[in-house]
């Protein structure tokens, strides 16, 4: 098990817990079984999401208490069953709270991506779109220090426009958290259509970058591949590789680009983040 999936592990452990699932005088045993894993990759200079830190608050309180040597009656994580309600009410209005912030955010990165789109098409009759997620190998257990590290020196070269980057003309990215990837980010990449068409060839030059970047612990998915684009196709879902301005292929684009805002992916929020953490741009 890597630290991706403690934590979304933990995460539903407590969302099960506070949601009933589990009578209020054995949750603690539950709970327990996560307390060695999760002692061993909490760091106190992150900022965890509401379930997360709620886990975590609780579990140091039982520490303290193991502390003073207290019999297993006088230890319980809850004192009553009104204790154990008013804490998980408490804490699923935080978590509902932390879901609405996080999908009002992406709603106003939308309208950003979506400005600087048709800013650019405006400027361009045509442009091409490219489209790179980034992530680890699962083997690579990486955590959110080292992906914010690597992804500053990603973007670094993108910034200095290092090789394939040198003729892109804007670039976004969105950075998540997923059951499957853990840690991933979302990149588009706009050059001018009208003296760039291989879509497919930058797709693929950045994707080794990145693997460079992580010495080969990285990996990538992308979108223009061939492959991809025709399934896109037959879906009439293709909004990537060369789009036209006053074409229909402009709408398809908007949904494309989307992706990386997109309001309804709220299990995608970060569990641990830096403090400070930028997730997009």
């Amino acid at each position: 098990m890597n630290r991706n999936e403690i934590l979304i592990q933990i995460e539903d452990l407590m969302l099960d817990v506070c949601s009933g699932k589990y009578h209020w005088k054995e949750a603690e045993y539950e709970l327990e079984d996560y307390r060695e894993v999760a002692t061993d990759i909490y760091d106190p200079d992150l900022e965890y999401s509401p379930m997360l830190q709620g886990y975590l608050d609780l579990m140091s309180i039982s520490r303290s208490l193991d502390l003073h040597g207290r019999t297993k009656r006088d230890n319980s994580l809850f004192r009553s069953r009104t204790d154990f309600i008013d804490f998980c009410d408490g804490l699923l209005n935080e978590h509902d709270r932390f879901i609405s912030r996080h999908k009002r955010q992406r709603k106003r990165n939308f309208k950003v991506l979506k400005k600087n789109f048709e800013d650019l098409l405006d400027q361009h009759c045509k442009l091409l779109l490219v489209r790179v997620d980034v992530s680890y190998l699962y083997d690579a257990n990486k955590d959110i220090r080292q992906f914010d590290a690597d992804l500053n020196t990603f973007r670094r070269l993108i910034h200095l426009r290092h090789d394939c980057f040198e003729h892109v003309l804007d670039y976004s990215w969105a950075i998540e958290q997923g059951r499957n990837k853990g840690y991933h980010c979302h990149f588009l990449f706009i050059y001018n259509g009208s003296k760039h068409m291989r879509d497919g060839y930058f797709a693929e030059q950045i994707s080794k970058t990145w693997l460079d970047v992580t010495d080969d612990d990285g990996c990538y998915f992308s979108c223009n591949r061939k492959s991809h684009k025709d399934n896109y196709l037959r879906q009439g879902t293709l909004g990537i590789g060369t789009i036209q301005r006053n074409h229909d292929e402009v709408e398809k684009a908007l949904n494309a680009i989307g992706y990386l805002a997109s309001a309804d992916k709220e299990d995608q929020h970060l569990r641990a983040k830096i403090k400070g953490m930028r997730c997009f741009g």
